[in-house]
């Protein structure tokens, strides 16, 4: 899995036309978007997330090619080692969320039962919710932005 801090893509791809970044760069991507970070306690527990846990936006965000280890159509996501995506932050579950590709092309992400919850654009990921360009998704206080290539672009292009 491909990750690029979002200023050395802005950098690196700066004067670039959108054909050119889509070939090199062809997505989807998921954005950590910038924020606090809670650290997993001693026992490994997943910390309840809450009000106290919204707090600015500090750092840098992250760019994350969004595809399976087996190059498969399910993506796991959570603090667990044996994910295809690990963010060790002490808000999401060891398997927090669950993001699928249909045979079209297009990403849906669901809850895996954690105990944070998973929203998508606001509403609860349970069934699984349809992600576009720009979708918010909330796992835990953990905040991903879903882009496919040229949404990337643009958001660069706009910072």
């Amino acid at each position: 899995m491909k990750t690029y801090l979002i200023s050395w893509l802005r950098k690196t791809h700066a004067g670039q036309r959108l054909e050119q970044f889509e070939r090199l760069l062809p997505g989807p991507w998921l954005v950590w978007e910038a924020g606090p970070w809670r650290p997993p306690s001693a026992r490994r527990d997943t910390l309840v997330s809450g009000p106290q846990t919204r707090l600015l936006a500090s750092g840098e965000s992250l760019a994350i090619e969004l595809a399976a280890k087996d190059g498969g159509a399910e993506v796991r996501l959570g603090r667990e080692a044996g994910n295809d995506l690990v963010i060790d932050d002490g808000t999401l579950s060891r398997v927090h969320l669950l993001l699928r590709r249909d045979a079209a092309g297009a990403w849906t992400a669901q809850d895996a039962g954690s105990r944070n919850g998973t929203k998508v654009d606001g509403a609860p990921a349970l069934p699984p919710l349809p992600l576009r360009q720009g979708s918010v998704i909330e796992a835990g206080a953990v905040r991903l932005t879903y882009y496919d290539s040229a949404g990337l672009y643009a958001r660069l292009r706009a910072q």
